[in-house]
């Protein structure tokens, strides 16, 4: 079988799979506050109990959401789209889309440029991936925008007769 180069990391026509931006600094983040937690209960377990173990103990009790979030992905494929964390996943299949978006998402003075989808029963899903911080760089927001173009270009052709 012979290949193109860089053929092995190009994504298929076929199938279209994109991960959370930033997943490796949170995946360090995640292992500071282990790290931290673990020595706050250590300390707590020694009788200590001061803000620092306090701290440590808060940061560790936070991991499991920042895992839950770096392991975001959504599969784009002929069937429709999956998307979806550890914690909650969703597929929509394109017969059910009604609109794909791109809009702005605010909450808890956080931000971020995500893909909507509207489906014919009135319900919206965002997807867990691609999506950027409202405060980004251009160079990751025009990513963002060619990712999100990608989907929007694969939810036309989907709605095309054959």
């Amino acid at each position: 079988m012979a290949h193109r180069p860089g053929a092995l990391n190009a994504p298929s026509e076929e199938r279209l799979e994109f991960l959370t931006p930033d997943r490796t600094r949170t995946l360090v983040f995640v292992v500071v506050c282990v790290v931290l937690g673990a020595f706050g209960l250590a300390r707590v377990a020694l009788g200590h109990m001061t803000f620092v173990e306090t701290l440590g103990i808060a940061l560790l009790a936070l991991a499991p959401f920042l895992l839950n979030v770096a392991f975001g992905k959504t599969v784009v494929d002929q069937e429709g789209i999956r998307t979806g964390r550890p914690l909650r996943r969703c597929f929509v299949p394109w017969p059910d889309i009604e609109s794909v978006a791109v809009e702005e998402k605010a909450g808890r003075g956080y931000g971020a440029h995500r893909v909507r989808l509207r489906t014919g029963r009135g319900r919206t899903v965002w997807l867990a991936a691609p999506y950027v911080e409202i405060r980004c760089s251009e160079q990751q927001y025009a990513r963002f925008s060619e990712q999100a173009d990608r989907i929007i270009q694969r939810w036309h052709q989907a709605r095309e007769p054959r």
